[in-house]
């Protein structure tokens, strides 16, 4: 009994040692000692019975033999599990999304009356993006998906649009759209709820990177203070110099509001000059009874804000109403569908213009004008270079990130990042993500090339991304 007893202790002592093998293995790094009684009663039964002791011994040598094995397996297993997960950690955050597909959401107008300008959009995009990836239309080994959905103009179908391309179709970058109402709405719903990288083209509205600010979302269309900032000091200064009357004929609604709101803060600065506003519905088909207000305020300079498929009509209703004979008609000069619509009635017209195929020389626009040669038998329109900007900014951006499309990477990568663009270099403005670029005043001449049976623009001035900059309204 008292030998069975020894050997049940010195059994004791010897699982008490593999224990504390263990609990080093497991990485406890402080050696932990054997309690003192269970010491104690192992030296006692070892001097009682020699026998015992040999036993025991012999019993302890077989038993911590095996517990060093089992440590040194349990070392080694946890080694191995430490080196696979670090591996698995490393892998992680050097390159997830390696070889991932790039879903690229584009909200835009297929139909309605802004699907002119989403045409142009969508073109631009595309060509943009074959230019910048050679043809291969992968950026830092993912390939990019392109996945368009029509908002019509309307802003409720683009939110519903957003949500589908985030939630159901997995794009992980937004782009859109031609209607500020719509880009202003998807804006408000990504900074809320899809909080994805959202680069807005060619919707005008100034509250995108002023009072409806968001840190998504990167402005590459130019926005009606920059319009302003062009044009209006040119109009207040040379062209109303008789009643220093403007009067302000405008779509209600934002862009249309924010256009007003821009031009009437930087020609008001000139001493002396008044502004007359005349606010259209937008849903209104005859313009008629607002421009005889016009007529009845008597203007030097009629200023115009106008966007989309009515614009035609509205320049036919100026021509029937004497409008052009009458005061100076300024603004942005449109979409060559406007400029044809207008006639010889725009010759001598005087403005700004965001964009005319001829004007800038750079090896971007080069590549577009072809492209939409080549493709569409046609050159570029107004907001062609836009889609083409597009492109060029996230390409510049997933360059920087090695492909990472998540905010936390991409927005410390635009923010203050210069990309190519057709007009020229343009650079996101840290402060508010909107883009500065070069802009264009103009004046309308005849084509004296046969290319145009129309009026075209002429360049009298290219101004700078620096001049053109608009004020910083984002109070955020």
């Amino acid at each position: 009994m008292t030998s069975k007893r020894h050997y049940k202790l010195y059994l004791l002592a010897a699982m008490m040692l593999l224990l504390s093998v263990v609990m080093i293995a497991c990485g406890d790094n402080t050696a932990t000692p054997a309690p003192a009684a269970t010491t104690a009663a192992a030296t006692s039964a070892a001097a009682t019975t020699a026998a015992a002791t040999t036993a025991a011994a012999t019993t302890a040598a077989a038993t911590t033999a095996a517990a060093t094995s089992a440590a040194a397996a349990t070392t080694a297993g946890t080694n191995a599990a430490a080196t696979t997960v670090a591996t698995a950690t490393t892998a992680a955050a050097g390159g997830s999304q390696a070889g991932k597909p790039l879903v690229v959401g584009m909200i835009t107008s297929r139909t309605g009356p802004l699907s002119y300008y989403g045409d142009m959009l969508e073109k631009g995009f595309n060509i943009g993006l074959d230019y910048f990836t050679k043809g291969t239309n992968t950026i830092q080994g993912r390939q990019v998906k392109l996945m368009v959905e029509d908002d019509a103009g309307d802003a409720n179908k683009a939110v519903d649009a957003a949500r589908k391309l985030v939630q159901q179709d997995g794009a992980e970058i937004l782009v859109g759209t031609p209607s500020s109402t719509s880009a202003l709405a998807i804006a408000a719903v990504n900074d809320k709820d899809l909080k994805k990288i959202f680069i807005v083209d060619p919707a005008a509205s100034p509250d995108l990177t002023g009072a409806k600010y968001s840190q998504y979302t990167f402005h590459t269309g130019r926005n009606t203070d920059q319009d302003a900032a062009t044009g209006a000091a040119f109009a207040a200064t040379t062209l109303a110099t008789k009643t220093k009357k403007i009067a302000s004929i405008y779509q209600d609604n934002a862009f249309g509001q924010g256009s007003d709101a821009s031009w009437k803060e930087i020609a008001t600065k000139t001493p002396g000059v008044q502004w007359i506003q005349i606010a259209v519905p937008a849903t209104a088909t005859d313009f008629t009874p607002y421009l005889q207000k016009a007529l009845d305020a008597a203007p030097d300079v009629l200023l115009v804000s106008w966007a989309g498929t009515t614009s035609a009509k509205l320049y036919q209703q100026m021509k029937d109403n004497d409008i052009f004979s009458k005061m100076t008609v300024t603004g942005g000069v449109g979409d060559t569908a406007t400029i044809k619509s207008l006639g010889d009635a725009s010759l001598g017209f005087q403005g700004m213009m965001v964009y005319w195929y001829q004007f800038p020389k750079t090896a971007e626009n080069d590549y577009l004008v072809k492209q939409y040669k080549d493709k569409y038998n046609s050159v570029p329109d107004l907001f062609s270079p836009g889609g083409f900007s597009a492109a060029s900014a996230l390409y510049t951006a997933l360059t920087k990130t090695g492909g990472d499309a998540t905010p936390d990477k991409m927005i410390p990568a635009m923010e203050g990042m210069s990309f190519p663009t057709p007009k020229g270099t343009m650079t996101f403005r840290k402060e508010d993500h909107q883009a500065l670029q070069p802009m264009y005043i103009v004046k309308m001449v005849k084509d004296t090339t046969g290319t145009f049976s129309f009026p075209i623009p002429s360049l009298v001035k290219e101004v700078s991304a620096e001049e053109s900059a608009p004020p910083i309204r984002n109070k955020k």
